[in-house]
């Protein structure tokens, strides 16, 4: 316990000696993990919007009107020995001006006098084949089996959802790059004048022979400290501007953006380790210097 209160009593210390540096340090690491933990937050409602919206894709093969009874079941069996179709739903001509009806206001019949709507088959995909790549390979199996005449599907919706999804998480793995290694940095900075605050207390180490993990400890505390407070206080914030959003807005959609307690479980311990590993960098260079 003795051993403890020291090394803790020394990592107060050099923080201390090193009060803008360390400051500074914990401001950023707060910044960081609120920006981050709110981009988090707006990634996981973005993609639930994205996956909405690939939920409906689905591709529709028309039949050939000459098709008998036992020729479209035999197409149907085809498609769902496709790989990445999930299941398929029979459209036959008179469906198909049902729809028309409910979509335009008129029944087809009563202006051409007869039904040009074809039957189709509505093909739903599996989840991980919605995108545009396997969309296209799927239609074009379709298309090729004996009695579809032609295959369809929201192409350009698909295109520019996948594009989108590709500049989404290009932007946030570069954006939570960047603020990961500036507050690395910070830290690694902080540690190192706060070692250099205490070069001669190192040297005074080295003579009564301390051991270097010893020596590195209180350093080690120091980062994990600013961590674990620039974590708390980011974790903070996020929940306060969401239970004041709940409040204000009294919206129940709020509720569901809400965070389980295990994501300020995560800021809180990744800043930690945060701080941990940059001070990890900093004693490695300037302890291993000043005890060899």
């Amino acid at each position: 316990m003795r051993r403890l209160w020291f090394l803790l009593k020394e990592a107060f210390s050099g923080l201390g000696r090193a009060k803008l540096s360390a400051s500074f340090s914990i401001i950023m690491v707060t910044l960081s993990f609120t920006l981050l933990g709110s981009f988090y937050l707006t990634s996981v409602q973005a993609e639930k919007f994205l996956n909405y919206l690939k939920s409906k894709v689905e591709v529709e093969a028309f039949l050939s009107d000459s098709l008998s009874s036992r020729q479209t079941q035999d197409i149907k069996q085809q498609l769902m020995a496709t790989r990445g179709i999930s299941s398929v739903h029979y459209v036959s001509k008179e469906d198909a001006a049902e729809i028309f009806q409910k979509e335009f206001g008129q029944d087809i019949k009563s202006v051409l006098d007869f039904n040009p709507l074809p039957a189709s088959y509505r093909i739903f995909l599996r989840d991980k084949y919605k995108n545009s790549g396997d969309v296209a390979a799927i239609s074009a199996k379709v298309a090729k089996i004996p009695g579809i005449e032609s295959v369809k599907y929201r192409k350009i919706l698909l295109t520019l959802i996948d594009r989108r999804v590709r500049l989404f998480y290009g932007v946030m793995v570069g954006f939570g790059s960047a603020l990961v290694l500036l507050s690395i940095f910070l830290v690694y900075n902080s540690m190192r004048l706060a070692i250099s605050y205490k070069k001669r207390i190192i040297d005074t180490m080295k003579l009564v022979g301390a051991s270097r993990s010893f020596v590195r400890m209180p350093f080690l505390l120091g980062g994990m400290i600013q961590g674990f407070t620039g974590g708390v206080i980011a974790a903070g914030a996020i929940y306060g501007v969401l239970q004041a959003a709940v409040v204000l807005m009294r919206e129940n959609v709020i509720l569901e953006v809400l965070p389980r307690p295990e994501f300020y479980a995560a800021i809180v311990g990744v800043a930690t380790l945060l701080g941990l590993f940059s001070t990890l960098f900093a004693t490695r260079r300037y302890i291993k210097e000043g005890l060899s």
